[in-house]
């Protein structure tokens, strides 16, 4: 159930990003100006993260609010985050800010008090320890026919095909279906891609180099996948790949792990992959 400590901090946070930005239209009187400053810029990214790594994984939440909300709530938090570790313009800190206030209030704060009190609801044969729920059985299935399925979030370059399918093509061979995106075609995440995301169990995320950065030895990914990765962190089983040399891909202090991978070497990442499932001769358990 919701409590006052949790309700309080969650207004807290409320009051914290009005305020961040205030502050950066008072110093940045121009959308396109670039933030430059070191204390506000670690003060988006505590922010961020006071929502990514404590409030967001508090039990009650779930309890209280809709997940749908929650996971869209940990996109733009996530791309707050990414503001803060990057040369950016105001205005995208403005998108953002403006878009998690949006309704705020009634779709957050008033749902937990809604739920001070309010027992929590116990799922009987659940296991918060299980790396997937249910647990599967043989080549993937239950008894009663349940079939487990991903979302494999990945780039479209060309160049990164081979890749793709490689990842794709073992998951389906140890009975893990699989679904897919969409070239994104606008700055958020389509309403078919989050239905697909929620659809499945698990969220796979395949973080491939894009960018050099100027004056170093990294690259950034597809900021696609980092939503996408965001928006599956609320209530998915995350199974993260990250290309040697990627420079972030959204993660924070206590974020996931991953498996790193090189195109030289990619069956060693292949075997990592296997590892995270249980396999036996009969498939998949």
């Amino acid at each position: 159930m919701a409590n006052d400590q949790l309700i309080v901090s969650t207004k807290r946070l409320g009051i914290d990003l009005r305020d961040l930005k205030t502050l950066l239209r008072k110093n940045y009187p121009h959308l396109s100006q670039q933030v430059t400053s070191v204390e506000l810029k670690q003060k988006a990214s505590a922010l961020a993260e006071v929502w990514l790594a404590d409030i967001s994984q508090r039990p009650e939440m779930a309890a209280c609010v809709s997940a749908k909300y929650l996971a869209d709530l940990n996109v733009h938090f996530q791309r707050i985050l990414i503001c803060a570790e990057r040369a950016t313009v105001r205005r995208r800190y403005e998108e953002e800010i403006k878009s998690v206030l949006h309704e705020y209030t009634a779709n957050l704060v008033v749902p937990l008090m809604q739920g001070v009190g309010r027992a929590r609801p116990i799922v009987a044969g659940a296991d918060s320890n299980s790396p997937l729920a249910p647990v599967l059985g043989r080549a993937g299935a239950d008894a009663e026919g349940f079939q487990a399925s991903a979302f494999v979030g990945h780039s479209f370059a060309p160049k990164d095909a081979a890749i793709v399918r490689c990842v794709t093509d073992v998951l389906e061979a140890i009975g893990i279906h699989v679904v897919t995106g969409e070239k994104p075609k606008a700055d958020r995440i389509s309403n078919k891609v989050k239905t697909a995301i929620e659809g499945q169990h698990l969220f796979v995320g395949i973080f491939t180099r894009r960018d050099k950065l100027a004056g170093k030895n990294e690259w950034n990914t597809s900021t696609w996948v980092i939503d996408e990765k965001a928006y599956a962190s609320r209530n998915k089983k995350l199974i993260l790949l990250k290309e040697a040399g990627v420079e972030s891909i959204g993660g924070i202090q206590g974020d996931h792990e991953y498996i790193e991978f090189s195109r030289e070497r990619f069956g060693e990442a292949i075997v990592a992959l296997l590892q995270v499932f249980r396999l036996t001769v009969d498939g998949l358990s």
